[in-house]
């Protein structure tokens, strides 16, 4: 086994046994390579509790510290956590500690709590990386105030059943075959795709997969491709319609695919439609017209934000009246 050199990031393995069960241990610990390396393995709940059985088979042979807390309230209803609230505090505590002590570059906060949201969001604004993991129905709130989140149930899901499609749909949903919910759909990663496309075409740059891969992480943190039954990025992309993937050597980069020839298309069709109406449309109606007819057409794709403009570059049309509501077939050079 390799041993981890001085870039990879030291993290705190903190558990909340209360909120997660202990099925999930294994997928865990094999999730925790692609963060880093814990230097600090504690687990947090009431192990006299029969309910955390299963977590005490466990915790010696993967080298974790149970941190036991009592109830501090003697009468609950059956079946309910009665050292919850310690059981957080306990591994908030334990966290602002760990935090001061300055020896780790980071944690990783395993629970579907809502209430760790703070504690994910002052970690962060110390500037460490918080890796959340818990299952599908963990809060946005917590989701996003986390560096990166893990849906370990479908991880677990996915262990089982390692065998996923990888097909993507046109009708993109923000449910995957195996019935987890995913807050990041299909379209929002092409719309932010497609935003870090055009931003480097303004500049006259390519756009590199590994700068992808940052944007899409900057802007969801709970976005994984485990998530669409894939397990690179390039393979994700590249079976998106709407982009182009391109390999040199060890290098990819994406495009929008086919943009140019599409826009001559768009423009022959506005060019017919307007000669149909007796060369004089409302611009409206015309916008109406073409993205009945091309549904996959994007405006921004091809540098523009509003139709208008777009019409007006147009060989043979022209928009025309006081407020630009007109658009016109002229006489072509």
């Amino acid at each position: 086994m390799a041993k981890p050199n001085a870039d990879t990031p030291r993290l705190a393995l903190l558990i909340d046994a209360d909120n997660i069960s202990a099925k999930y241990l294994p997928t865990i610990l094999n999730e925790i390579p692609r963060h880093g390396i814990t230097t600090y393995r504690r687990i947090y709940g009431d192990f006299t509790d029969p309910q955390a059985a299963g977590w005490r088979d466990k915790l010696l042979d993967n080298s974790i510290m149970p941190i036991q807390q009592f109830s501090n309230v003697k009468n609950h209803k059956p079946g309910e956590h009665a050292g919850k609230n310690a059981t957080d505090s306990a591994l908030i505590i334990d966290a602002m500690d760990i935090l001061y002590a300055e020896k780790v570059d980071g944690f990783i906060i395993v629970s579907s709590d809502s209430d760790f949201t703070r504690l994910a969001q002052r970690l962060r604004e110390s500037n460490k990386i918080v890796v959340g993991m818990g299952r599908n129905h963990t809060s946005i709130s917590f989701r996003h105030a986390c560096t990166s989140f893990v849906n370990i149930e479908y991880l677990s899901k996915l262990e089982e059943r390692p065998n996923v499609s990888n097909d993507v749909s046109d009708d993109a949903s923000d449910q995957t075959d195996e019935g987890i919910t995913t807050t990041v759909t299909l379209t929002d990663v092409e719309a932010v795709v497609a935003g870090i496309i055009r931003n480097n075409d303004s500049k006259g740059e390519e756009t590199m997969l590994s700068e992808i891969g940052v944007g899409l992480h900057n802007k969801f943190s709970d976005f994984d491709v485990r998530n669409y039954g894939y397990t690179q990025l390039s393979k994700l992309i590249g079976d998106m319609k709407r982009f182009q993937l391109e390999k040199r050597g060890d290098v990819h980069t994406v495009t929008i695919a086919h943009a140019g020839d599409e826009q001559e298309k768009v423009a022959a069709f506005m060019r017919k439609t307007l000669k149909e109406a007796g060369s004089n449309m409302q611009l409206s109606a015309l916008a109406q017209a073409v993205y009945d007819q091309f549904t996959d057409f994007k405006l921004k794709d091809i540098g523009y934000s509003q139709f208008s403009q777009f019409a007006d570059s147009i060989e043979g049309v022209k928009v025309i009246g006081a407020k630009r509501q007109q658009v016109r077939l002229v006489k072509q050079q």
